[in-house]
């Protein structure tokens, strides 16, 4: 056996000495410390999808500006006026004199 001895606390002004329970700060260390990295990650995860929203954001002003466009380039491309010069200039194409037409009862 080890000759190892194990010597009381000594008294100090009548109170005795006693070794501290370091378990309970031990948890409180470790729950606080627990408690702020599930802090830290949920601002991470907070900011990650702030930039996610913003990127959207983005993509759909940028899909509305298409689409106005596209719409104000149907009803320009539709014109009537448009249509008949181009049929005229460009297809080579007129109106159809009286014997072309034929009407239908």
């Amino acid at each position: 056996m080890s000759d190892t001895t194990i010597r009381a606390l000594p008294k100090i002004n009548g109170f005795a000495l006693h070794r501290p329970n370091l378990l309970p700060v031990f948890c409180f260390i470790a729950l606080m410390l627990t408690v702020s990295l599930f802090f830290v990650w949920s601002r991470v995860q907070v900011t990650g999808l702030e930039y996610e929203i913003s990127r959207l954001e983005g993509n759909l002003r940028d899909t509305k500006q298409e689409t106005s466009r596209l719409r104000l380039e149907a009803a320009t491309l539709s014109n009537p006026e448009r249509i008949e010069r181009v049929a005229r200039k460009e297809l080579n194409l007129r109106l159809p004199v009286a014997s072309q037409v034929i009407t239908v009862d």
